[in-house]
């Protein structure tokens, strides 16, 4: 069966072609629906992710296609000739070989550098200059302005322009990839107060930061009342993204002025018109009585979520608490390979606690039919392989691959496939206004690749282990420009200089967070000295923006329980000093564990993976070999295709 269907739908050529440098986007935009879905599937299997060889990968494209009837047979009927003769010529084979797999003078043409053998997967990334283009996010009313009218028809008119000249407008940043002259982007209109369209509308925008049309959506004002019968305020928002990544978003308030009340929100636009697409998005800010969540795939309104702070973070202290109790049980703390018996009794009072976090979340006492239809979406989309989790928020510091996905508890076995990241890449930006333009997802690692990293020393006293002096052994090993530090002078006034050249930038050390004032959470580094994040914010202010924009790693092992707001702070602040992303902890960590895991780490995200395939691939490996789950404490706030490239030799 395996050869049949290698036979039938080319492997030879998919292989290369799931191989491509731009990855998904590149097989979105080049081949049919059906093609998609198998990449879709295929690229996250096991089997998949620890080939070596083409050969490997073409078995593991026939395994997923044996394994799903309905893909097998919409390829069988789909896939006429001209479609395979596109396959095989887009991807670079035309004549995949008798046996569907590649052939000897095939195998002999595929030269992959040795990091990328040694991480099992073969693409070489090249960096892609983006010209970064000015604009300005315009959304107006065509008719007259406020006090608007309950009932009567408006049309709202959102545009791209070079200039600010609009009531409701801010300043942007387009992203140009080389050689590309016009850039898509999806406007959406959301709104509890306004009658709006459903469906989005496709902007075009040309290089010189115009849209060459309007965006023109029917708006009708419902009623709303204050508690005195007066008219209240209308709101509604204005939602851009690129293929599905979220891009800009404008928050307008309509009260008797005639100019709105204007909240812009952005992400790092110099990344989006590079990054994958996005079919499973979520946004989420505080509103009054709880929070506000956007789900466009699903409703068309915004949907009420009536849970308090505190019941939020009780939830998610609670998990924390739950994985602090674990990691400090000595098999745990001091070894990588778990015990079944602990391992067991860990996944039990795991999964209790993260599906208790996604039913207060998606399901609690006052959840709303539309809340429910979200929850019930994402059960749908998580059941399936290969999803990206894209999640925009601001307060609400969820650990999102901690949460037990499923619509009930009881209902099935346990198992480590139901927690979000431990089958998803899980990506959490923060919804934020961030002014200074940042780079694109690419750290380039020409000439050099430059590395700061910053050690507790009391950690190798206090741990047989000697974590510390391990990972100073790998970083000696590792072909990078690196500068080592251990105090808080040295991370202040160099490490967060605007004129810093590091790429990375890893603290190992521990961490000790504030539930009352996230300024009071603070890092800790060599001779017990500490630094606040007030102190950071008054002596390093993200006024500097770091110009390298480098890729921040806190791993905060052998601390005090982090809360829910350690990184609610931190994380904001490392982005907004022009960090390309921070990713951290969720609690306390064993030494042992978080030097080992972040020695893997590199070792795939140098060798050309992507951030989140990186992290999603060693929590698999470390469960599978070491019955280990901890890789989940592990949270990524950033764009999760950062890549660096060209990729780097491996270690020796």
């Amino acid at each position: 069966m395996v050869t049949g269907t290698a036979q039938t739908y080319r492997l030879t050529s998919l292989v290369a072609a799931f191989d491509h440098p731009r990855g998904r986007s590149f097989v979105v935009q080049t081949y049919p629906r059906q093609i998609v879905d198998l990449y879709d599937q295929a690229t996250m299997l096991p089997r998949w992710i620890s080939a070596t060889t083409p050969a490997q990968r073409a078995l593991a494209l026939a395994t997923a296609i044996d394994g799903d009837a309905d893909l097998d047979a919409r390829l069988h009927v789909d896939l006429d000739e001209d479609v395979l003769q596109i396959v095989d010529a887009a991807a670079g084979h035309p004549d995949a070989g008798a046996d569907g797999l590649l052939g000897a003078s095939t195998a002999a043409a595929w030269h992959p550098d040795a990091a990328a053998h040694a991480a099992g997967t073969h693409r070489t990334i090249t960096p892609q200059c983006v010209d970064a283009v000015p604009s300005w996010l315009h959304a107006e009313l065509v008719d007259d302005a406020p006090p608007l009218v309950v009932g009567t028809a408006y049309t709202l008119a959102v545009f791209f322009a070079s200039e600010s000249g609009s009531a409701a407008a801010d300043e942007t940043w387009l992203p140009f990839p080389e050689g590309q002259d016009t850039l898509d982007v999806r406007v959406r209109v959301m709104s509890a107060d306004f009658d709006v369209p459903a469906d989005p509308q496709r902007l075009q925008i040309g290089r010189d930061g115009c849209s060459t049309a309007r965006a023109l959506f029917d708006i009708r004002p419902r009623e709303r009342r204050r508690d005195d019968g007066t008219q209240a305020p209308h709101g509604l928002s204005v939602l851009v993204d690129v293929r599905g990544n979220f891009l800009q978003r404008l928050d307008l308030t309509f009260d008797r002025a005639e100019v709105p009340d204007l909240e812009s929100y952005g992400r790092r636009p110099a990344a989006a018109a590079m990054l994958d697409e996005r079919s499973v998005a979520i946004q989420l800010k505080p509103s009054e009585g709880g929070y506000e969540l956007l789900a466009p795939q699903v409703c068309s309104d915004p949907i009420e979520l009536r849970l308090t702070e505190e019941e939020l973070c009780a939830r998610i202290r609670k998990v924390r608490k739950v994985l602090l109790q674990a990691v400090k049980r000595p098999p745990i703390a001091f070894q990588l390979d778990i015990p079944p018996a602990d391992g067991d009794a860990l996944l039990r009072d795991l999964a209790f606690a993260g599906f208790r976090l996604f039913q207060a979340v998606f399901s609690g006492p006052e959840a709303s039919s539309d809340l429910k239809r979200v929850r019930d979406w994402l059960c749908t989309r998580l059941e399936q392989d290969a999803t990206t989790l894209q999640v925009v928020s601001t307060a609400f510091p969820v650990p999102w691959p901690l949460m037990y996905a499923v619509r009930r508890f009881d209902a099935e076995p346990l198992s480590w496939d139901n927690f979000i990241g431990m089958r998803h890449i899980v990506e959490q930006i923060p919804l934020a206004q961030l002014a200074d333009l940042p780079a694109a997802p690419t750290i380039d690692s020409t000439p050099e690749l430059g590395v700061r990293t910053l050690y507790d020393d009391g950690i190798d006293h206090a741990m047989p282990s000697r974590p510390v002096a391990a990972q100073r052994a790998y970083w000696g090993s590792r072909k990078v420009a690196l500068v080592e530090g251990r105090t808080v002078d040295e991370l202040v006034t160099q490490g967060l200089s605007s004129s810093a050249t590091d790429k990375v930038l890893y603290l190992y050390c521990h961490a000790e967070a504030s539930a009352v004032d996230p300024d009071d959470s603070k890092l800790i580094f060599s001779g017990s000295t500490s630094v606040s994040l007030g102190q950071l914010s008054v002596y390093a202010p993200t006024d500097d923006v770091l110009q390298s924009h480098p890729l921040v790693f806190i791993n905060a092992c052998e601390s005090a329980q982090l809360t829910p707001e350690f990184y609610d702070g931190f994380v904001p602040y490392f982005l907004a000093k022009g960090a390309r992303g921070v990713i951290g902890t969720e609690c306390k960590t064993p030494g042992l564990f978080a030097s080992e895991w972040a020695k893997a780490f590199f070792d795939e995200l140098f060798a050309g993976r992507s951030v989140g395939r990186s992290v999603l691939t060693l929590r698999r490996r470390f469960l599978a070999e070491h019955n280990n789950p901890l890789g989940l404490l592990y949270g990524v706030h950033c764009d999760t295709d950062t890549v660096i490239a060209p990729a780097l030799a491996s270690a020796a």
